[in-house]
């Protein structure tokens, strides 16, 4: 069974249940559904942005967009070579009426009557014609090893921007990109600014690292490890220099000999005294003849 017709068929059923129907065959269908997309968030890992973007399809299925991401999103996890999962599916397909699953078949539309044959259904003849916006990136936009990156940055982000009420997350991510870059789906960013895409992002991880300190202090540690040590390999640093800058900015009373010995509020200083040392040398570079006292 093929992916998109695997999750238009959870989509159409997230649809029909919004709408406040009362007959005998909703509970049949509610069950159905929610076993099939809990098969299906199982599938993705409960904390993936696989899983996070069905969660955003499902609250608002109409959505091309949120379909679109989940549709990328779910690539990898090869749906189609499934058989549980199809099982599923094609259990859910009978329960719902033909008017809610038309859209998630195959749909061909041809002729002048515009008659669409929908395949395993009834032949449907119809004058009115539905344009509809669709995602479609090509060789201007990010290639894929792009937004790979794009995605791990952005899943990194979205657990800063989840509020108290489990909202935001990585549906704020792709509204940052759409409003920054002016583009319907980070998936259209013209190719030639993937960079000016990733320093985005990168800077609001930096902007929004906070928020992680009292939901996940591990990982806000690890965090702040990482810019320590990505501002040091811009610099020429070796740990030993990290360390030994790291006593004097904090005028330690000993020597440091692990990062781990330094408390929340140390890290943060000493990523940020990093980071301005990179600011330094960079602005030094872009000055013609400026000397950089760090290489001599």
């Amino acid at each position: 069974m093929q992916t998109e017709l695997i999750l238009s068929t959870v989509l159409a059923a997230a649809a029909f249940l919004k709408h406040p129907i009362q007959n005998v065959a909703r509970q049949s269908i509610e069950d159905a559904y929610h076993a099939a997309k809990a098969y299906l968030t199982k599938k993705f890992g409960e904390r993936s942005q696989a899983a996070n973007a069905l969660e955003l399809a499902t609250g608002k299925p109409e959505s091309l967009l949120r379909k679109s991401v989940l549709m990328e999103e779910s690539v990898s996890a090869n749906l189609n070579s499934d058989a549980e999962l199809g099982r599923l599916i094609e259990r859910l397909a009978k329960l719902l009426p033909a008017t809610a699953v038309i859209a998630a078949h195959h749909v061909q539309v041809s002729g002048r009557g515009h008659h669409v044959e929908v395949a395993g259904r009834d032949l449907i003849h119809t004058e009115r014609i539905v344009y509809r916006n669709t995602i479609t990136p090509n060789e201007r936009h990010l290639t894929i090893a792009q937004r790979d990156r794009l995605r791990a940055v952005a899943g990194e982000l979205a657990v800063r921007l989840v509020g108290p009420n489990g909202r935001g997350g990585i549906a704020a991510v792709h509204s940052m990109l759409q409003r920054h870059f002016q583009v319907p789906s980070y998936l259209l960013i013209p190719r030639e600014r993937y960079r000016d895409a990733l320093s985005f992002l990168n800077q609001q991880r930096a902007i929004h690292r906070s928020r992680l300190r009292e939901h996940d202090p591990v990982a806000y540690a690890n965090d702040l490890y990482r810019s320590i040590f990505a501002g040091a390999r811009e610099l020429g640093w070796d740990g030993g220099q990290v360390y030994q800058f790291a006593a004097e900015k904090l005028t330690l009373k000993g020597p440091l000999v692990s990062l781990k010995e330094l408390g929340p509020v140390q890290l943060k200083a000493l990523a940020e005294a990093v980071q301005r040392e990179v600011r330094t040398k960079r602005q030094r570079a872009a000055i013609p003849g400026a000397v950089d006292p760090i290489s001599g």
